[in-house]
């Protein structure tokens, strides 16, 4: 591979160029010898238009050849076969002269406009041969006129940013995933050498703590995949006529006793059905993701489910009473494994967070055309939005 590419790389990028060269000198050619052929004619019938003034009835004479044409013209004293010769040669002589001239031209421009034609196909040529080679700070010089090859350029230019962001994404997110599965397994081992060696005793206590940390384990494979699956497209949704109104009250209910041990106080403003279009199970466990974040970072107080048609859409929105996002972290919400400071969060359940699940609302969400949003709000705490077409007029 590494060979092709150089071999690639070393040929000469000129096809392009000399078949448009060829292609405009033919065109200048073709044209010349067009433009010939149609000053002959038309001479020929200039000398119709003044044959009277030369004696003659009309033009060419009857029986002119250049075998049988002796007759004297008033003015010269030429014979017609004489004048024919002198002004077909001359004639012909232009008409050569003005081939050979314009081919010459053709080409000549040709080359220069081909090469500034081609030139930056060459050059995204050359960079696409690095970019496959792995270079990921390729960028372009961008014409100064504004047609197609430039748009190509700019495209050019905006993919291979896009690429490297990606790379980096990539990197810090294989990082990321080798920190959170190493922290478990390191604590997985040191807990059983603990107890192979006798230090710790494999008691309730100790079997407990271990398996803990296989929950969380299991939590984050799951997690990744279901990202993983969301955001490929892979995932299966089974899109349905739901009343969200009646969804966040199971979901309220479902999450009292959690939200007692956390100290945290539910409440529910949904007075009148909202109906939407999607996958129930998936709303769902956005709406779990969003409600245990709450309750995870959210300080001891209140945190308010609501659920209301606006226009064409429907708004679901959780919001706690707690400090807020940091400047920092609002932009940063819904990266994948980010948590916010550590000494804020909270453990409902004893379940501790993958890092994942608000990355995993947001892939969800979208993937059932919707759009979520997070911010501080105006009165203080965090607020989730998720805006959901609606399904009023659908029926049911």
């Amino acid at each position: 591979m590494a060979a092709e590419r150089s071999a690639r790389r070393r040929r000469p990028r000129t096809g392009l160029r000399r078949r448009l060269t060829r292609v405009f000198a033919l065109l200048a050619l073709f044209a010349v010898a067009l433009t010939s052929l149609l000053t002959v004619a038309a001479a020929y019938r200039a000398l119709g238009d003044i044959a009277p003034a030369l004696g003659l009835d009309h033009w060419p004479p009857d029986g002119f050849s250049p075998r049988t044409a002796t007759r004297l013209t008033p003015e010269t004293g030429l014979p017609w076969r004489e004048l024919g010769r002198v002004v077909g040669g001359e004639l012909r002589r232009s008409a050569v002269t003005a081939a050979f001239l314009s081919f010459l031209v053709a080409v000549v421009l040709a080359a220069i406009v081909t090469r500034q034609i081609t030139r930056p196909l060459s050059r995204l040529a050359e960079a696409a041969l690095r970019l496959e080679a792995g270079e990921r700070d390729v960028q372009l010089p961008v014409p100064r006129r504004h047609d197609e090859v430039r748009d190509l350029t700019l495209t050019f230019n905006a993919l291979t940013t896009s690429l490297k962001r990606q790379e980096a994404w990539r990197r810090g997110l294989m990082a990321d995933i080798a920190h959170d599965l190493r922290t478990p397994l390191s604590v997985l081992r040191s807990e059983i050498e603990a107890m192979q060696d006798g230090v710790n005793p494999a008691d309730e206590a100790g079997l407990s703590r271990l398996h803990g940390e296989v929950l969380l384990l299991a939590r984050l494979v799951t997690d990744l995949r279901t990202l993983s699956l969301a955001e490929s497209g892979a995932m299966e949704f089974h899109p349905q006529r739901l009343d969200v109104a009646e969804l966040l009250r199971g979901v309220t209910a479902a999450y009292q006793a959690p939200s007692q041990a956390a100290g945290v106080t539910l409440t529910l403003d949904a007075p009148a059905p909202v109906m939407v279009r999607a996958d129930a199970d998936r709303l769902l466990q956005v709406l779990h993701n969003l409600i245990g974040n709450a309750l995870r970072y959210a300080a001891p107080g209140e945190v308010e489910l609501s659920a209301h048609a606006s226009g064409h859409s429907v708004l679901l929105r959780v919001r706690d009473h707690g400090p807020g996002f940091q400047p920092g972290d609002l932009s940063r919400a819904f990266e994948r494994f980010y948590r916010a400071d550590a000494s804020r969060s909270r453990d409902p359940g004893g379940l501790r967070s993958s890092g994942l699940g608000l990355a995993i609302a947001r892939a969800l969400t979208e993937a059932q055309g919707g759009v979520i949003e997070a911010r501080n709000h105006p009165q203080g705490g965090a607020e989730f939005t998720v805006r959901l077409p609606g399904a009023a007029g659908e029926p049911l």
